[in-house]
């Protein structure tokens, strides 16, 4: 596979969810700024970039026939746990969305946390936090299997402000299309880390 079409597979796989959280968002009529959209892309976008550097640094210590199999076997085991998270949505969605953010992937609108009808100051750091949870683990296995580390954060800087924004606007429109969505995550990191192996 080339490297273009890696890294393209590779950026949906860890932004798709936003689009998704976008169509809920805007089909519960819940606002979110350009402003707030932004962060939570650059969030997303340095959550990969410092836990790909982190990766980086563990490098030195793996065997170079290792690592890339080694990157390969932890997307795999991101993407089951992705769909592990989806599959046991109804159980997820309860506790705090402070002290657990990953409620915030399965139940958008939790958020809102004060149901104001929009999302703003700490709820955008909310919502940013839970979204980066994908970049973080995947950026460690992208060191592994060489993503570049600072492209494929711009990318994914690019690809999350633009998911996020399209699927707010067109909410109405995708809403019934979002819930499924959510699973392409887990499925894509699944698929590249089989390829990586073979």
């Amino acid at each position: 596979m080339g490297i273009i079409t890696f890294t393209f597979l590779f950026v949906t796989a860890v932004s798709i969810d936003s689009f998704g959280i976008g169509c809920v968002l805007g089909m519960k009529r819940i606002r979110l700024a350009l402003s707030g959209v932004v962060f939570i892309a650059f969030l997303s976008g340095l959550g990969f970039l410092l836990s790909s550097y982190m990766g980086h640094l563990l490098l030195p210590f793996i065997s170079p026939e290792y690592a890339d199999r080694l990157g390969a076997i932890a997307l795999i085991g991101i993407g089951i746990y992705f769909l592990w998270q989806y599959f046991r949505k109804p159980e997820s969605s309860k506790g705090d969305p402070w002290l657990k953010p990953a409620r915030v992937l399965n139940d958008p609108q939790t958020a809102d946390v004060d149901r104001s009808g929009g999302i703003r100051g700490k709820e955008v750091w909310l919502l940013g936090t839970a979204l980066s949870l994908d970049t973080i683990g995947a950026g460690v296995s992208g060191a592994f299997i060489g993503v570049s580390p600072f492209i494929t954060s711009a990318l994914i800087f690019l690809a999350t402000f633009l998911m996020l924004f399209i699927g707010i606007k067109g909410g109405a429109k995708f809403s019934e299309k979002a819930e499924s969505i959510s699973i392409l995550p887990g499925v894509l990191l699944i698929i590249i880390g089989i390829i990586k192996l073979a």
